[in-house]
Order: C-alpha cells, then sequence, then structure tokens
C-alpha cells in the first residue's frame, strides 16, 4: 500500500478512496462540499460449495463490488477550528432495481481541532478499523479476514475522539449506545440501555506504523438492547465471545514495497456450551496475518496469508489466502483479479504435489473493473 494512501486511510475521517478522488464542487466564505463516489464490477467464479440441498455458490455471476456515492463538508470556523459532515449511499449497481442506492453509510457530524483533535458523531467506521486493520483492507473481493472489521461497536449511534498528531502517535476512544427500547416486554430480559466501547492507539517512525486496539463488542443476547448498525465482533456471521485485542504493523522496505502483519484475539470467548446453543460452530478465536504490496508502477501485485483459530471443539483451525494485481488505466480507473482460497489443507505431512493439488481445490476467482470519482 502507497504511504500517501495508508496515511490518509489511517488518519483521515474520508477513508482512502474518498480523500484521493473527491472533487470540490463549491469552496466560499470557509465553506466547502465535496462530492466522491465508485463504481466497482465484478465476475466472481468458483469456490465452496453448497452443503446438499442448499442450492448453489461456485458458479459464475455477475456482481457489485461496493459502488457508492457520497458528499463531504466542511466549514472553517475560526483558524484552529472547523466543522464538518459526510453522507454517503450505497446500493447495487450492476443491475436495474427499484432500491437504487438505498443503504445509508458513514454519515456524521464532527468538530476538528489543530491543537485538541476530533469529535464525531453518528454512523462511521470503527476506530478499531481505522488505526488498525485498515492496513489489511486490501482486496477488491474476499481475502480480508479479520474479527473486528470496519463495524466493531460502530456504524450507527456512536461518538468518538481523536487526538491530533503527536510527533507520530494518535489516539482514539469509541462509544456506540444500544437502546433497550423494544415494542413490547420480554419476561426475564433486562430492558435498560447500555454502550459498547472501542479504542486504539498508533505510532509513525519514519517507515513503520504500529497500531494496538480494542473493540468490547458486548453481547447483549440476554437483554433488549439492540445494535443499531453494526454488530457485536464486526461481520462475523456468529460471535465467538468479548473483548477483542489487536496489533497491527506496517513496514515500507522501499517506496514501492511494503509488508504488514497482523494478530487478532478475543479474549474473553464464550463457553463451548453458549457456542453450541448459539450454533456458532464458525466462530473465530484468532487470526494470525501476514500481507504484502508492491507496486510496479502502473499498478499493484498484493497478497495476504490468515491463520485462523475456530472457538468451537473439534472444528478444524482455517488456513486462508489471497493473490491479486491491478493495472490502472488512468488514476481513477483501474482493473483487477484476484483468487482466494478460504480453506487451504497444506500439511507438513504431505507431498509438494499434494500441497498443491489442495491448495488449487475451491478456489474463488474475481476479475472486475473499478473507477473512483
Amino acid at each position: 500500500m502507497k504511504k500517501t494512501l495508508l496515511a490518509t486511510a489511517i488518519i483521515g475521517a474520508l477513508g482512502a478512496s474518498a480523500a484521493a478522488q473527491a472533487a470540490t464542487v463549491y469552496d466560499q466564505d470557509g465553506t466547502k462540499l465535496n462530492i466522491y463516489g465508485r463504481l466497482a464490477y465484478a465476475v466472481q467464479t468458483g469456490g465452496a460449495e453448497a452443503a446438499p440441498g442448499e442450492g448453489k455458490t461456485d458458479g459464475s455471476e455477475f456482481i457489485d463490488l461496493g459502488s457508492r456515492f457520497g458528499f463531504i463538508a466542511d466549514h472553517k470556523v475560526t483558524s484552529d477550528m472547523s466543522v464538518f459532515a459526510r453522507m454517503e449511499f450505497r446500493g447495487k449497481a450492476d443491475a436495474q432495481n427499484s432500491g437504487g442506492f438505498d443503504t445509508i453509510r458513514n454519515t456524521y457530524v464532527g468538530v476538528k481541532g489543530n491543537t485538541w483533535g476530533s469529535v464525531q458523531v453518528g454512523n462511521f467506521d470503527s476506530v478499531y478499523y481505522r488505526s488498525g486493520d485498515v492496513i489489511f483492507d486490501v482486496p477488491e473481493g474476499p481475502g480480508w479476514e479479520q474479527l473486528g472489521g470496519i463495524s466493531a461497536d460502530s456504524r450507527g449511534d456512536a461518538v468518538s475522539y481523536s487526538t491530533p498528531d503527536l510527533s507520530g502517535f494518535r489516539a482514539h476512544v469509541q462509544a456506540k449506545h444500544l437502546s433497550g427500547n423494544t415494542e413490547s416486554d420480554i419476561a426475564g430480559r433486562d430492558a435498560s440501555s447500555t454502550w459498547t466501547t472501542a479504542a486504539a492507539v498508533d505510532y509513525t517512525i519514519n517507515d513503520l506504523y504500529m497500531s494496538l486496539a480494542y473493540s468490547q463488542g458486548k453481547d447483549v443476547a440476554d437483554r433488549t438492547a439492540r445494535y443499531d448498525g453494526g454488530a457485536s465482533n464486526g461481520t462475523n456471521p456468529y460471535a465467538a465471545g468479548e473483548d477483542l485485542f489487536g496489533f497491527f504493523a506496517n513496514y515500507d522496505f522501499t517506496d514501492a514495497f511494503s509488508m504488514r502483519f497482523k494478530y487478532e484475539q478475543i479474549t474473553d470467548t464464550f463457553s463451548q456450551e453458549e457456542l453450541e446453543n448459539r450454533s456458532s460452530a464458525s466462530a473465530e478465536e484468532s487470526i494470525l496475518g501476514l500481507g504484502a504490496t508492491y507496486d510496479y508502477g502502473m499498478g499493484e501485485i498484493y497478497g495476504q496469508y490468515a491463520r485462523v483459530d475456530m472457538a468451537f471443539d473439534g472444528v478444524d483451525d482455517k488456513d486462508r489466502w489471497m493473490l491479486g494485481g491491478n493495472y490502472r488505466f488512468s488514476q481513477p480507473m483501474y482493473v483487477f483479479a484476484e483468487v482466494y482460497q478460504q480453506d487451504s489443507g497444506t500439511s507438513f505431512d504431505s507431498s509438494l504435489r499434494e500441497n498443491f493439488r489442495d491448495l488449487d481445490d475451491e478456489i474463488l476467482t474475481t476479475v472486475g473493473v473499478r473507477y473512483d470519482f
């Protein structure tokens, strides 16, 4: 990942692609309005086969990969303080549909100062993601393995604070409100509201970036309080527990080549009985990840590997990897191709030929085009 994109993604409230491509449509009397967007299409084929009787999942399909558009507003109040707002919409743009861009995403207001930092409230990416896991959010399709993800303790009804850059050091805290309001009483359930929290610290020194992040991921299954947007432990299909910690690092060996590392661990996992009651056989407890990116001038070649430890006894741990590359026709538009293996069956006890055959099993291929504006 290029240094400029990495810095924008980590410390900016706008996100890498939005900040890189946003066009100013109004700038007068201290008020600035930018518009940005993305169209991303791809064809996917292969991947894991569905279980008998559950349909088909490994055929070819034309899909939308996060097409969106949005607005960013900023007003300079004083030489040290400004206020800002953002509103973003997502939708499936690969075919005619009645829904259109009907998903609200990254919509918030805030205030920032050069000397004291920034505060924002609303619907936005988690500080766990913005400080740490963003460095692994590289693939266009599957291949970013994560426990916290973008929505950890976030994605609505949230408030966060970030310090300014203090000689390479920054700190972030966040809280998300979970309302206990309900339309009908549920016997034996706590109906009070509660909060779930997240925090992160990051440090940049020369070509090395490091982040230590925390996500509470409060479990509210036994009460009426609910996540209004986002979810406990991010985008995992079933949570493995509470209290997620992550360490992330990225090092630029040259302007063209960088490597990244991460380790995520849920420290307060549910008991095996609880996991069974929740049908959480696919719950993930920890992830060790490695990745690298090489910029060859007209595009990038990138890859990632993850060792995923499963929380449920009797479920094998997973080895997952992806490889990809893109070619840029111009600054806003590029084509890409990626392969992803959800569960590699490599073993030290198998021969090189057997391991290669296992690697070729159930590979998902994604080929597409993306235009940022």
